[in-house]
C-alpha cells in the first residue's frame, strides 16, 4: 500500500484528529498525556514530509523554518567566537523551529470550520479543567475581587492572564462565526451559542482577576486594530459607523478602566513609570523596572552582535553580568520578559525579522485559500486580531519561548494556516 493511501485513510485521518484533541484538551490539565499526543502527533505526521516532498518544502513557511534552523545554527557559531566559555556544545535549533509544529496540526485539521471549532472548544475546557482542579471555584467568584491578584496555580498569574485572555478571544470568534455559519444544525448552533456566551463572561472575570496589564494591553490592542481591521476587510463606508467607532472603543476603555481593581494596578507602578523618562534616577526593581532595566542590558548586547546574536545562552547572561540587578534578581531572573527582545539577543536582526515574516505569511496564506468571500473575510480579521494580541503580550513576556505559550501559539495559528496548506497539497497526488 502506497504511503500516502495509508496517511490518507479514514482511520488513520480520525485518529490523528483524536491525537490533536487530546493535545489540546489535556496539554494544560495533564501535562503527561499533552507531552505523549505530541509526539504522537511528530511521528505520526512526519511522512507528510515525504508524500509531498515536491510541493510542500516550497512554501513559504518551510522555507522560513528553513532559514530559522540556519540562523539559529549561526547564532551558534558566533557564540563559540564571542562567548565561548557559556556556548552550547551543540545548536539548539528547536528553541525557535518549535514554534512551527502548527503545520503538523494545521495539515490534519483539513481546512475544516467544525474541527477548528471543536479543537478551540477543547482549549477551553481544559484551561477550565485545570482551574477547577487546582483552586476553589466557589472562593474565586465570592472574594475574585477582593484579593490582590487570584492565581490559578498553572505557573504564575501572568501566565493565568495569557491563557484567559486567549480563551476570551476564542469565545468570541466562536459565538460570532457560530451565528453567522449555516454549517451547523440548528440545535448544534444554539448549543455552541450558550457554551461561547458563557465563555466570555466567565473569561472575562478571570482577565480581570488576574490583574495582568499586559494582558489588558493586549486585549484592548487586539479589539482596536480588530475594529479598523473590519472596515478595510468588508469596506465599511458608511461615515457613520466609522466616526462612531472610536467613541464605542474609547467608551470600553474607558468603563473598564473605571473599575478600582483596574485603576489600582494601573497606579501601582506610577512612580517607576515616571522614573524611566528621568535620566537622573534609577528604575526601582519593581514589575515593570525589572522588564526595563533588563531590556537596557539587552539593547548593548544586541547592539554588539546585531545580525544573528549570540544563541540562546547569551540570554541568562544579559541578567547575570548586568550591573543593575544585585545577586538576588540574579539567582530570581534567566529572562529578559520580552519574546522579541531575547530574539535580538539570541538570533540577531536576522532571526527577529524571520519571526515577523511567519506571523505575516501565516495571515497572507487565508487570503490565498480556497475559502469563500465572507469566511475568507472572517477568518483573516481573526487571524488579525489573535496575532496583534499574541505580538502586544510577548513584548512583556516571553511567551513564545515557553512550553504553554507554544502551545498556544500552535494551535491558535494551525487554525489560521490549515486553509492554505489543505488546498495547496490537494493537488499533489504523487507518492513515494
Amino acid at each position: 500500500m502506497k504511503l500516502q493511501n495509508i496517511i490518507e485513510h479514514k482511520y488513520y485521518m480520525s485518529t490523528m484528529l483524536i491525537i490533536i484533541f487530546s493535545y489540546s484538551l489535556f496539554h494544560i490539565s495533564v501535562p503527561q498525556i499533552g507531552s505523549l499526543s505530541l509526539i504522537f502527533l511528530i511521528l505520526g505526521t512526519l511522512p507528510i514530509f515525504i508524500v509531498y516532498k515536491n510541493k510542500i518544502f516550497k512554501t513559504p513557511i518551510m522555507i522560513l523554518l528553513i532559514l530559522i534552523l540556519v540562523t539559529q545554527i549561526l547564532s551558534w557559531i558566533n557564540s563559540l567566537i564571542y562567548l565561548p566559555e557559556f556556548a552550547n556544545t551543540l545548536p539548539t535549533i528547536d528553541r525557535l523551529g518549535k514554534l512551527f509544529i502548527f503545520i503538523f496540526i494545521a495539515y490534519w485539521l483539513k481546512g475544516s470550520i467544525k474541527n477548528i471549532t471543536y479543537l478551540w472548544l477543547f482549549f477551553c475546557f481544559g484551561f477550565l479543567m485545570t482551574i477547577i482542579s487546582n483552586v476553589d471555584l466557589v472562593t474565586i467568584f465570592q472574594h475574585g475581587f477582593d484579593q490582590p491578584r487570584v492565581d490559578f496555580l498553572i505557573k504564575n498569574t501572568q501566565w493565568d492572564s495569557m491563557l484567559s485572555g486567549t480563551s476570551l478571544l476564542i469565545s468570541f470568534a466562536l459565538f460570532y462565526n457560530t451565528l453567522i455559519s449555516i454549517k451547523f444544525s440548528k440545535t448544534m448552533k444554539v448549543l455552541l451559542l450558550l457554551i461561547t456566551f458563557m465563555f466570555i463572561l466567565l473569561f472575562t472575570y478571570f482577565v480581570i482577576i488576574t490583574q495582568s496589564r499586559q494582558v489588558w494591553l493586549g486585549l484592548f490592542s487586539a479589539m482596536t486594530i480588530g475594529a479598523f481591521s473590519y472596515l478595510f476587510i468588508y469596506k465599511i463606508v458608511n461615515l457613520k459607523i466609522i466616526f462612531t467607532l472610536p467613541i464605542f472603543i474609547l467608551s470600553i476603555i474607558f468603563i473598564f478602566t473605571s473599575s478600582h481593581i483596574v485603576q489600582d494596578r494601573i497606579h501601582e507602578e506610577s512612580n517607576v513609570v515616571s522614573s524611566i523618562f528621568d535620566t537622573n534616577s534609577s528604575i526601582k526593581m519593581s514589575s515593570i523596572g525589572v522588564r526595563v532595566n533588563s531590556w537596557l542590558d539587552a539593547s548593548e548586547w544586541i547592539q554588539k552582535h546585531p545580525l544573528v546574536g549570540l544563541d540562546s545562552e547569551a540570554i541568562p547572561q544579559v541578567i547575570q553580568q548586568s550591573t543593575r540587578f544585585n545577586d538576588i534578581l540574579k539567582s530570581r531572573y534567566g529572562h529578559l520578559h520580552n519574546f522579541f527582545i531575547e530574539t535580538l539577543v539570541a538570533y540577531g536582526f536576522i532571526g527577529f525579522i524571520l519571526i515577523l515574516a511567519l506571523y505575516y505569511f501565516i495571515i497572507k496564506s487565508i487570503s490565498s485559500s480556497s475559502l469563500s468571500t465572507q469566511e475568507k473575510k472572517y477568518h483573516l480579521l481573526i487571524s488579525i486580531i489573535f496575532t496583534t494580541y499574541w505580538i502586544v503580550i510577548n513584548n512583556f513576556e516571553t511567551f513564545s519561548s515557553r512550553s504553554l505559550g507554544v502551545f498556544v501559539h500552535n494551535l491558535i495559528f494551525a487554525s489560521f494556516y490549515t486553509f492554505y496548506l489543505t488546498d495547496y497539497l490537494k493537488t499533489d497526488t504523487k507518492s513515494t
